[in-house]
This record gives C-alpha cells, sequence and structure tokens, in this order.
C-alpha cells in the first residue's frame, strides 16, 4: 500500500497519542501535497468528491499511524466525522464511507463510526476525521 506523508501537527496537540493499548488520531483534514477538498457538500462539493475527500482523510490517518506503529498490529476501534455541509444535507454517511471503506481494505474488523453534518471546519475542508484504534501487543 502507499500512502501519502503523514501530516505534522499545525498547532498545538500531536497528530497521534496512545492511551494504554488504544491509539487516538487527532483530526485528520483533506490536504496533501497535491489535493486539497474544500467547500461545503453537496453545493460546492459533490458527495462523490467529498467520499475521495474522506478516502484522502484515511490515506492520511494510516500515514500517521504507519509512521509510529505497523498497521498489521492495529485494529480499528471508532471513527468520528464531520461533513462541512449546507443545512439541509442528510447523506453524510455517504461521504463518511469513504474514510470506513478503505479501513475496510485494510483491516479485518469494522470500526463503530458517526458521522456529524457542520457548519463550518477549519480551512474550509470538506471534511475533517478523528479514530481510535487498538494496539494488539
Amino acid at each position: 500500500m502507499t500512502l501519502p506523508e503523514a501530516p505534522k501537527a499545525v498547532g498545538n496537540y500531536v497528530t497521534v497519542k496512545r492511551a494504554g493499548n488504544l491509539i487516538y488520531t487527532a483530526g485528520h483534514i483533506p490536504i496533501d501535497k497535491k489535493t486539497k477538498f474544500t467547500g461545503k457538500v453537496p453545493s460546492e462539493i459533490s458527495v462523490e468528491e467529498a467520499y475521495k475527500a474522506a478516502t484522502l482523510c484515511a490515506d492520511l490517518t494510516l500515514a500517521t499511524l504507519s509512521s509510529e506503529y505497523k498497521l498489521e498490529t492495529l485494529t480499528p476501534i471508532n471513527v468520528v466525522g464531520f461533513v462541512n455541509s449546507d443545512p439541509s444535507f442528510t447523506d453524510h454517511a455517504s461521504v463518511l464511507n469513504g474514510f470506513t471503506d478503505k479501513l475496510a481494505e485494510t483491516f479485518n474488523e469494522k470500526a463503530t463510526r458517526s458521522a456529524v453534518g457542520v457548519a463550518s471546519l477549519p480551512l474550509n475542508v470538506s471534511v475533517e476525521v478523528q479514530s481510535i484504534f487498538m494496539i494488539n501487543d
């Protein structure tokens, strides 16, 4: 699997933190050296493009995790995704499928998930996703 470069923290936080056998990731946004997904779903960015944005969030999350841990030692536990959406938009789950579909390609077990619509996100990105994994020492 080819992953992008793991993002660095741009504020006073860390991108990944272990507590016992749980690994927490900071919210990952869909921006890398080549791509930036911005705008409200679905008026400024389509559901299909926002799905790709969530997939990029997954790739960046996996890159962050793999910079500290072997992915094969991890199990996804929980995913919380935020969709920068128009007030009438109700299909947040279709957007977040981009993240969890990527996890399903990588791991045998599924995580729980919440898909939440919000009025805005940092840098006007379309999606932000944070997650929790368990390390199987």
